[in-house]
């Protein structure tokens, strides 16, 4: 069964369509590309200030954007998990 589109969700005023499975890749999607963004900003900005600082920028950036892609997707498989739930429970009804 496909996931009905944004659109469609979008208008449904019953609520009775989901609009989050459609939403979610798109917005993992722009968490990877503003994580990935945001970390070579940060990462160029400390080399400009000093070489040593850069590499602190390189290692620590790494970690915390790996971090906050994780957080992003565990947020996002938890939302899409709670959907997915309650399509089932009112399938069963």
């Amino acid at each position: 069964m496909r996931e009905p589109g944004v659109l469609s969700a979008l208008t449904d005023l019953n609520f009775e369509r989901f609009a989050t499975p459609a939403v979610v890749r798109f917005l993992y999607v722009v968490g990877i590309v503003l994580t990935v963004v945001g970390y070579a900003g940060i990462v160029i900005a400390f080399f400009t200030r000093g070489f040593g600082l850069g590499v602190a920028a390189l290692v620590g950036g790494a970690v915390a954007a790996l971090f906050a892609l994780l957080l992003l997707r565990v947020t996002l498989e938890f939302l899409v998990a709670v959907v997915r739930l309650s399509q089932d429970v009112r399938r069963r009804d």
